[in-house]
């Protein structure tokens, strides 16, 4: 089976073309096409360790590029060019493709999936002198930096993500709660986990108010008034955890606010070290001991963001402009859907050997291409490797 040429079908060059035409986003762009751009930008955020602007001119002009590039062949352009492409062409072209891929590979899925969504954020800093967008945090040391802040949802795959540099946003409880409440793709079955990042009463009852289902944890010396008893008659023993009390009660906030609406509070203990561990969810139907296997799921978020940073250059700016990062930020999540997918398919555990696996299998793929293109042709196929760039 042709795995890799069934993932890319996920976004076909008629749909690419289709996105383009509809935004305008070629409009004054003779050589960096947003096709183009698109496609090199995947093919050096897949293929290359440290991706960089130079990186990119080199990957242009190579044999195996020219032969997915959507022209066949590619004229030379400077990294500088490249750079200045980053800066004006339309984050929204590359928006809808990483949707375009979300929806894609949900189509995939058995329809009994249960959807579970961990939301963190992931933070990118970068010093005053050479960053201008971006929020700062007070103190000496921190002075010197200005961070960018990404939250995403993920589910098997990166499913939404956020970016936010203004100042609002350096607490993770606005951050969390819009991007929670923003998702049109959140629905009343999907099940949103995040840390004590939200502890805002208020962010707990909008949740509730719009039917969005979440798994979090709190302090366990919230203050609180009970609405029931504990509804255990045993404790109950997991693999880590003994949970000791399931109830509703109703949360207060900072000056005694009581909130809006009642949450179900889980109390258990880890085995480790007594540890004592608050869970807080506002979903009824569900056993106390599934919320707490649930919640420990979101620690694949963290292992999501420990990949590509390490191995997609994600704590690297390409591009140094609101508008260049926004662009490579989608690319950057198309690519991990891709990679997750054949991660899936293959039935692999980590992330490291998935995209290793996955970038020989694209080069022998291209190859196998060139070959049928030319039909067996030999001389034919080192001319369409080698030709040089116009």
């Amino acid at each position: 089976m042709n795995y890799i040429s069934s993932l890319l079908s996920f976004i076909p060059d008629k749909t690419l073309e289709a996105f383009a035409l509809k935004i305008s986003v070629n409009k004054y762009a003779k050589k960096l096409q947003g096709e183009l751009l698109f496609k090199l930008l995947f093919y050096c955020i897949a293929t290359e360790k440290d991706n960089s602007l130079r990186g990119m001119q080199c990957a242009l002009e190579s044999s195996l590029f020219r032969a997915i590039s959507p022209s066949g062949s590619v004229a030379s352009i400077a990294h500088s060019s490249i750079s200045e492409r980053l800066n004006t062409i339309k984050p929204k072209y590359f928006e809808d493709i990483f949707l375009l891929c979300v929806k894609e590979y949900k189509s995939s899925l058995d329809v009994s999936h249960k959807q579970i969504l961990r939301f963190d954020s992931t933070i990118v800093a970068l010093g005053v002198k050479l960053l201008n967008t971006g929020y700062q945090i007070k103190g000496s040391a921190a002075e010197k930096y200005r961070l960018l802040k990404f939250t995403v949802g993920y589910s098997d795959i990166p499913d939404c993500i956020c970016f936010y540099t203004d100042q609002t946003y350096s607490s993770e409880n606005p951050a969390l709660k819009t991007a929670i409440i923003s998702n049109e793709n959140i629905t009343k079955q999907t099940i949103n986990v995040f840390d004590r990042g939200i502890s805002s009463r208020a962010s707990y009852d909008a949740m509730t108010d719009k039917g969005i289902l979440f798994i979090s944890r709190i302090q366990p010396n919230a203050a609180s008034t009970a609405l029931t008893d504990n509804i255990l008659k045993e404790n109950i023993e997991t693999e880590t955890l003994t949970i000791i009390s399931d109830a509703w009660v109703y949360l207060y906030a900072r000056h005694s606010k009581k909130g809006r609406h009642a949450v179900r509070i889980i109390n258990a203990v880890k085995k480790s070290d007594g540890e004592q561990i608050v869970f807080v969810t506002n979903i009824r139907k569900m056993k106390a001991e599934e919320i707490t296997q649930i919640y420990k799921s979101r620690w694949q978020i963290e292992i999501f963001f420990k990949f590509i940073k390490q191995y997609l250059n994600f704590n690297h700016l390409l591009n140094r402009s609101e508008n260049g990062i926004k662009v490579v930020m989608y690319v950057t999540m198309i690519t991990a859907i891709l990679i997750a997918q054949y991660k899936n398919i293959h039935n692999l555990k980590g992330y490291k050997i998935a995209k290793r696996k996955f970038v020989q299998d694209l080069e022998t793929d291209i190859i196998y291409n060139i070959v049928i293109l030319c039909g067996g042709n030999a001389k034919k196929a080192k001319g369409l490797l080698y030709k040089k760039s116009p």
